[in-house]
Formats: C-alpha cells, sequence, structure tokens
C-alpha cells in the first residue's frame, strides 16, 4: 500500500483509516479484525467502527462466525460504484444549481462568477 494510493482513496471520499483498511483487504483478501489492524496500521480501537461504517457503504462484507471475518469487495466493482455515484451527485448538482437561475440553463457563467465575487 503506497501513500499515493490513500491519498487517492481519500480523495475519492474515504477516510485515511478506511483507505488503510480497504488496501489492506485488496492485499489480504479476507481476516479477522485484528489482523487488518495490524496490517492497515489503524489503531485497534478503531477498526471495528471503521469496518462496520465501511459494511453500510458497501465496501466490505462481513462474514459472520467465530471469529468474525471481513473482506472488501473487488476494486474493479469499487471503481463502477464510485463512478457510478459520482456521475449521479454531478447530474443532481447541476440540476439543483440550474434551478437556481431558471432564466438560463447555462448556469456557468461570467456574470455569476463575477456576482459571486463581489460578495
Amino acid at each position: 500500500m503506497t501513500l499515493k494510493l490513500i491519498e487517492n482513496l481519500q480523495k475519492l471520499g474515504f477516510t485515511g483509516n478506511e483507505a488503510k483498511v480497504y488496501s489492506s483487504l485488496v492485499c489480504l483478501k479476507q481476516a479477522k479484525a485484528s489482523e487488518i489492524a495490524e496490517n492497515a496500521g489503524v489503531p485497534r480501537p478503531k477498526i471495528y467502527g471503521t469496518l462496520r461504517t465501511m459494511e453500510k457503504k458497501g465496501y466490505v462484507r462481513i462474514i459472520e462466525g467465530e471469529p468474525t471475518i471481513f473482506c472488501c469487495i473487488q476494486p474493479e466493482e469499487l471503481i463502477l460504484r464510485l463512478k457510478s455515484d459520482f456521475l449521479l451527485f454531478l447530474r443532481e448538482t447541476a440540476s439543483e444549481l440550474n434551478s437556481l437561475n431558471p432564466g438560463n440553463s447555462d448556469f456557468v457563467s461570467e456574470g455569476f462568477y463575477r456576482e459571486r465575487i463581489k460578495v
């Protein structure tokens, strides 16, 4: 796991700990929380909360049992999900921004920026 990878995952919305955990799980395939914490360099008290949050986001799967095992979704699936989410957020944002200026469908204009800069 490289610092550049961690930084890029953070730019995509991961927290620092989530980026480290996901990267570690790609290498480990599946592991116990203690193994992930050690491999990722995430403090053990934070590992379960990070893993549960990542499960809610759909980045990690939990295999219940004794012990509980964690695995990540495949990188290809992650990239497709992030891309899809990003495009959805862009469309929603464009729609909402355009609704603020109903007389002009081309929301981005020099006039808009000049007015905003004066404020």
